[in-house]
């Protein structure tokens, strides 16, 4: 449960918000994960680089969507190609993806949402 701030307290959380560079940044991140197709293709880079055509047998989406979707995550850096012979492989681009989608879950847990 949140604290109840009042007086000089209030005034200095209120005083420091997220810059709005940061804020942006970050919402254009969101945005990107906030489709549930790219998380499904997250999901599946996340133990392994993989080709995009096990993404597409994967998913059961058309290669064009898939490679739409790969795009604006590759976009927003959170995947990274590497061509590997005749194929193009896809890689989550870090680590970190996991834990903010395990945080992301206990957000859905703490509001009784599953």
């Amino acid at each position: 449960m949140a604290t109840m701030l009042r007086g000089g307290a209030l005034d200095e959380v209120l005083a420091a918000p997220m810059e709005l560079s940061d804020a942006t940044e970050l919402a254009e991140l969101l945005q990107a994960l906030g489709d549930p197709t790219r998380l499904r293709i997250l999901s599946a880079l996340d133990m392994a680089c993989v080709p995009v055509g096990a993404i597409v047998a994967a998913t059961g989406l058309r290669q064009p969507a898939v490679s739409h979707h790969l795009r604006v995550l590759r976009d927003r850096g959170l995947v990274r190609a590497e061509r590997r012979g005749a194929f193009i492989y896809y890689c989550a681009s870090s680590g970190a993806l996991r834990p903010a989608i395990e945080a992301a879950r206990a957000l859905l847990d703490a509001r009784g949402a599953r």
